[in-house]
């Protein structure tokens, strides 16, 4: 596994080892830690952590029931607890007009705020554009709360949903482009701001926007679903702009290297009750299948 610190900002450890989880939760001093921490096909996946307990996403594609939550409180054993789209009267008739084995429910992304869980997600397949949803619930371990879902038109993938300390809510997505969203009427502001075009490699996609200590930070996967896939970051004193690119890109990436896991990237951050950040992100066991992998992550 190939990763490099970010010195002068945000220092990165996220990655695929052999490393040892404590019985409760891994801390900064261990060297080891098992992995993958889910096996399988477990594409995209997105985190947060809530009273302690760590709950992630990943994407579903053409699969209904789609979107399914799991649950851990050590971040070694996961639980499946539910699925957003549990309901066909909650997209009626979408999953029937999907024709393409490669559409459907493309790498959402998993929040809590004001005592509510949003999972927020794109759909390829339903005509022109694709179909924007935000799904919510009180509490995710009941499948029957989680709602129809708030929906929006687009033609990107992979959105992000961050609130900024004004309380404005904001949509990053695929290309990297940033728009305020109506999480009550689905209404996006146009047009898209353009954030940052990445570091070079193909499909700059899947951004997580994240705060700390006056600084955004923008963690973005580059590289495509092949053997080049990365994970690159740049931060800004401004959420909508311009971003330095941390100097030694790529933080995350396994690319051009014989290691066992191969596709190393698409990842998100979050935090445990203890203020430690931890990285999760797909990676490939020399196969076809993607897996979950996680690390922490140090801020200076």
């Amino acid at each position: 596994m190939r990763f490099s610190s970010l010195r002068s900002a945000f220092r990165l450890l996220v990655g695929i080892g052999t490393v040892a989880l404590t019985p409760t939760l891994a801390n900064a001093s261990n060297s080891t830690f098992y992995n993958p921490v889910l096996s399988g096909w477990h594409s995209d996946p997105s985190c947060t952590q809530v009273d302690g307990t760590f709950y992630c996403v990943t994407s579903t594609f053409i699969s209904f029931p789609g979107l399914p939550i799991y649950a851990s409180k050590d971040l070694i054993n996961w639980k499946l607890i539910s699925h957003a789209w549990n309901r066909e009267s909650q997209l009626p008739g979408i999953s029937t007009k999907t024709a393409g084995q490669q559409e459907g429910m493309y790498a959402a992304t998993i929040r809590y705020h004001d005592d509510l869980f949003y999972v927020i997600c794109e759909y390829l397949g339903v005509g022109s554009s694709n179909l924007g949803v935000v799904f919510k619930s009180p509490n995710p371990f009941d499948e029957a709360t989680w709602s129809d879902p708030v929906t929006f038109e687009t033609n990107l993938i992979d959105p992000d949903l961050f609130w900024d300390d004004d309380g404005k809510s904001y949509v990053a997505t695929q290309s990297v482009v940033l728009q305020e969203i109506d999480l009550d009427t689905g209404v996006l502001s146009q047009p898209p701001i353009s954030l940052w075009n990445g570091t070079g490699g193909v499909w700059p996609e899947g951004p997580h926007p994240y705060k700390k200590d006056g600084y955004y930070y923008l963690m973005i996967a580059e590289g495509g679903t092949a053997t080049d896939p990365s994970i690159t970051i740049a931060r800004s004193r401004n959420l909508k702009g311009p971003y330095e690119a941390h100097k030694n890109n790529p933080v995350l990436t396994n690319r051009d290297t014989d290691q066992f896991f191969q596709t190393v990237g698409h990842g998100d951050l979050f935090q445990d009750l203890e203020g430690n950040w931890w990285g999760m992100c797909l990676a490939t066991r020399s196969g076809p299948q993607y897996e979950w992998a996680v690390r922490p992550c140090y801020f200076p």
